[in-house]
């Protein structure tokens, strides 16, 4: 077997489940995924000292069948076809060869995060989560050894793109023409689909404050529950009968397996920085006062529980973050600069700004107030009813600009499809610089192997 990069280890699973789920295996490969022990495992190219096999190249198929790519129907367009699919492959290894070489690791956070969405993202090709742990089951996986194939091709895809940045960055943008752009823009127009109506604005949001009094007052009750915890007492007893947090309170104060990421930041900073069985000082955050204790740690993983106590928010301090937010709005309308309103009272954890953000994807409140609005206008005070958040936030906003979409336009793409070439070509002299300097060798009958591996099937490919 090759010495592979983690990128080729990925299996005949996940590269079968997204297709097995949309009824797609048999549409290109109408031969299907095999057990993979009865593969045969023929060396087709060698990348370096990285031999890339036949049964690999079927999983990197199905991962292609997967994405929505079709084998051509005509046996005879199939040569083609399987060349370029071997290149690309080919290509794929180089990069993640020289990553390593040159040190590339990949951030944990980052990685978990894609991770997770395609994980969410095949679950949802399945009616429910029964079927499709019967899917792994029918092809001998486990969950976590899913995830853990899923983690390492997510892991080798991002140290070939941060390889990738690095090398382009040291290169001097290439020249394109503008009837080159003209010419892919009209290539590529039929697959545009409409310019979605966008916004841009300058936000204020006002997260209201408890007083200084409610929240000396919890402070000390939080202060007196955590010295009772390191005293010996039993967390999870303390968590059931002090914790304001209404999911976790009732299991013990218990969050289950959570990764960088998944929490606010204060909360993550302190737990991803203690030692199993600590108990936390006092952690901050927009929710109240917090103590943790780390249970277990399972690689990026950490299981926790925490007590949470909420500094008592009345609805005079709602109504004193309503007051502020009308004043912002008054000072907006009699021409305030935004910036400096931003600044003096904006939640930092916010953003305070959106520049050509698709209206559709809008929190209902404000598609609501811009529907009548136009640019320049200001919009607010309006309230946000936030999950943990008692009473919500209050957003004063600027309208800068308004765009309805429309049809595209070369105006519209030119930019971008300026950026795309040049990112084409700079991509591929990086990597026809890699194969000067690497063995690389197709083995003679690799193509016609793999077209018969495409094509063995009786059944007519769909």
């Amino acid at each position: 077997m090759s010495r592979s990069c983690p990128l080729l280890r990925l299996g005949l699973t996940l590269l079968c489940l997204a297709a097995l789920a949309a009824g797609r295996v048999g549409d290109g490969l109408a031969a299907g995924p095999q057990d993979p022990a009865t593969l045969v495992d023929r060396i087709v190219a060698v990348v370096g000292d990285t031999a890339i096999t036949q049964s690999e190249m079927q999983e990197y198929i199905f991962r292609l069948q997967a994405q929505g790519v079709r084998p051509p129907q005509d046996r005879s367009q199939g040569v083609s076809f399987l060349e370029q699919v071997l290149d690309q492959k080919i290509n794929e290894v180089l990069l993640v060869i020289y990553a390593e070489r040159e040190g590339i690791t990949a951030k944990e956070s980052e990685i978990n995060e894609v991770v997770e969405d395609r994980i969410a993202q095949i679950r949802r090709n399945f009616p429910s989560e029964i079927e499709f742990q019967q899917a792994l089951a029918r092809e001998g996986v486990s969950s976590a050894e899913f995830r853990m194939r899923v983690y390492e091709q997510a892991r080798a895809e991002y140290m070939a793109q941060q390889f990738l940045q690095v090398k382009v960055g040291q290169m001097q943008p290439v020249p394109v023409s503008e009837d080159e752009i003209r010419e892919r823009f009209e290539a590529q127009r039929a697959t545009l689909g409409p310019r979605p109506a966008t916004i841009s604005l300058k936000q204020v949001v006002l997260t209201p404050q408890a007083s200084e009094e409610s929240q000396l007052l919890a402070l000390e009750k939080i202060e007196q529950v955590l010295s009772r915890a390191r005293s010996g007492e039993d967390f999870a007893l303390l968590a059931r009968e002090f914790s304001e947090d209404p999911v976790s309170a009732q299991n013990g104060g218990e969050l289950g397996w959570v990764r960088q990421g998944d929490l606010v930041a204060e909360f993550e900073n302190a737990l991803f920085s203690m030692q199993v069985g600590e108990i936390s000082d006092v952690v901050e955050t927009l929710f109240g006062f917090h103590i943790i204790k780390l249970d277990r740690v399972r690689g990026a993983e950490r299981s926790a529980r925490h007590i949470l106590v909420r500094p008592e928010m009345t609805a005079a301090d709602t109504a004193r973050a309503h007051e502020l937010a009308d004043e912002i709005a008054a000072a907006l309308r009699a021409g305030a600069d935004p910036d400096s309103l931003i600044r003096l009272h904006s939640d930092p954890d916010e953003r305070s700004s959106l520049t050509q953000f698709p209206q559709d994807r809008l929190p209902a409140e404000y598609q609501q107030l811009i529907t009548a609005a136009q640019s320049g206008d200001v919009i607010g005070p309006f309230r946000l009813e936030l999950p943990g958040i008692e009473g919500g936030k209050w957003v004063v906003a600027e309208i800068l600009e308004l765009d309805p979409g429309g049809e595209w336009s070369i105006d519209d793409a030119r930019e971008s499809v300026r950026q795309s070439i040049q990112q084409e070509r700079m991509l591929q002299k990086v990597v026809d610089g890699l194969r000067k300097k690497t063995y690389v060798v197709v083995q003679e009958d690799a193509i016609v192997t793999m077209v018969s591996m495409l094509y063995a099937a009786e059944t007519p490919i769909r």
